[in-house]
Parts: structure tokens; sequence; C-alpha cells
């Protein structure tokens, strides 16, 4: 696990900067903008971290009324690391914006940014997932998107021998040339991530497709979707402004729904850790039998 997630890290840190240090670009005049650090853009985003968190908390209260557990008690330890996962997460995308420049910023004091945007970046994965889970509770749409088109798919090696070369040529070339594989740079992440779990032998969010079952790819894609809305919406309401530099504005839904996919591949790879653990009575006695028996010597 730590190996891919080091692979993972590094990859999309050190291809981007190769792809832009080959293009003979100037880095002064065409390294992307910096996020927003202007106060009401603090204040902006401190709102959204409050209302993000108050969105976790209600999703997390639905899905125990309807199924009797709430997923963020019950896997406290696995939020935990999911919350820490999701703030390096939300910093390495960050840092591919600076090649992408897929939303406009001003430049700003990385350390109040630091400050101020980890805590809303580590929210980001634990409520995609917890959304995630409030949807897999309605268990009549999970039987009816368990009945979808079966998605073959080639042999595990000859998949991430295709995987990896898309996903390294979305993370060199996205930085080469922009305007042409914006989407391409975006996708790069997902692709890399899952080309890594084949290449380990673990199964990924798509492997259910081979026998049809779309139901967990469609409803992490609808989280990614929900999530992304909500925090880009309470982040416009509170004074926050953030251009979306893309084609059209409707190209950030399938982003958003990407970003789903991917903070549950993360999930799948950091739940690893607890495999073959389970996650009641680890530590309790064995129960004594509850009836006495009484042995007569004859």
């Amino acid at each position: 696990m730590k190996t891919r997630l080091g692979i993972f890290v590094f990859s999309l840190l050190l291809l981007p900067m190769a792809g832009f240090w080959l293009s003979g670009t100037d880095w002064s005049n065409e390294f992307a903008a910096d996020i927003t650090s202007r106060p009401k853009h603090f204040a902006a985003t401190l709102f959204t971290t409050f209302a993000l968190l108050g969105f976790v908390l209600l999703i997390n209260h639905i899905t125990r009324l309807r199924t009797g557990s709430s997923p963020l008690n019950v896997q406290s330890n696995y939020f935990l690391v999911m919350g820490v996962a999701s703030a390096v997460l939300g910093w390495l995308l960050a840092y591919l914006n600076h090649f992408a420049a897929n939303w406009s910023s001003e430049p700003g004091n990385p350390v109040s940014s630091l400050l101020f945007y980890t805590p809303l970046f580590a929210l980001l994965a634990p409520a995609v997932l917890s959304t995630r889970a409030l949807l897999g509770s309605f268990a009549g749409l999970l039987k009816r998107l368990a009945r979808g088109i079966l998605l073959p798919a080639p042999g595990g090696e000859t998949l991430v021998f295709s995987l990896i070369p898309i996903a390294a040529l979305g993370l060199l070339g996205g930085a080469v040339w922009p305007a042409q594989l914006f989407w391409l740079l975006w996708l790069a992440p997902l692709l890399l991530l899952v080309a890594l779990q084949l290449l380990w032998h673990e199964g990924t969010i798509f492997s259910g497709l081979k026998s049809g079952d779309w139901g967990r790819v469609i409803c992490v894609a609808l989280a990614g979707i929900i999530t992304c809305n909500f925090a880009m919406i309470s982040y416009r309401m509170s004074g926050g402004s953030l251009e979306i530099n893309l084609p059209h504005p409707l190209f950030a839904q399938p982003g958003y729904a990407v970003f789903g996919l991917l903070c549950q591949q993360l999930g799948d790879v950091i739940a690893e850790q607890w495999r073959g653990v389970r996650r009641d009575n680890l530590s309790k006695k064995k129960k004594k039998f509850p009836i006495s028996v009484v042995v007569k010597k004859s």
C-alpha cells in the first residue's frame, strides 16, 4: 500500500514538472498563479469548510437513520486516515492546476493558504465516501444498477501496460499542451492509481463492470458531483470567486465525477490496512456460556 501511494504521489509531482521543463517554457511567465489568499476568500474558505463539515455530519446522520449505523462512527479510524489522504490529494490537484490553469486565482502567502485550505481539502474525500454510503443504502437502486451492460476488459497485464502510458502522457502532455490535453491531465491520477492496483493484483472500482454491476461506479460518480457542487455553491454564496477556465461550464461536472472515483479508489487502497481485521470484538474476551453446567461425580 505505501509503495503504491508513494509512486502515485511522486508521479504526480515529477511528471508534470518534467513535461513543463521539456517544453522549454519560461517558468516565471507561464507558471500558473497560486491559490487566492485575499481576506474575503479566506472567509469564504472558512465558511465552506464548516458547511462541508455540517454536510458530512448530516449525511452520516441520515445514513444512520436509514441503516442503523453511521460510517463515520463505525469506521472512525479509516475516516481519519482518509482525511489526511484527502488533504494531500487536494494539494496535489492544486499543484496540477499550476500546469493546466483550469481555475483562476491570485498569488498569495503559501503559509496562510496551507492553514486555511488544508481543512477544506481534508473534508472532501470523507464527504464523497459518506455520500456514496448514503446512495448505497438504497437497495432498490443498487439492484437495478447491478443488472447493467457487461463491460469486458482485457487481462490485467494488458490493461496495466495500456493505462500507465496513457496516465504518463496525461501528466507529461497536460503540462506541455494544457489547452488540448487538460482533460487527460485530470484523468491521469485515476488511471495511474487503477494501473497500480492492477499491477499489485488488487481489485479496482471498475472490477464489477465485468459482471454488469455498475452500482458502485455510478454511486461514487454521483457522490463526487453532489459533494463538489455543494462545496462550490457554498464557496460562491459566501463571497468567494473562483473562475473556471474550461471550454464550457458543464465540463466541470465530469471532472467532479472523476474526482469522486479517484477518492473511492484512493479509499480502497487505504482500506487495505484494515483488511482481515474485524470492526468490533477485537479486544473483547470470549463470553462464558450463559447456562451453568453441573457435573456430578459418579
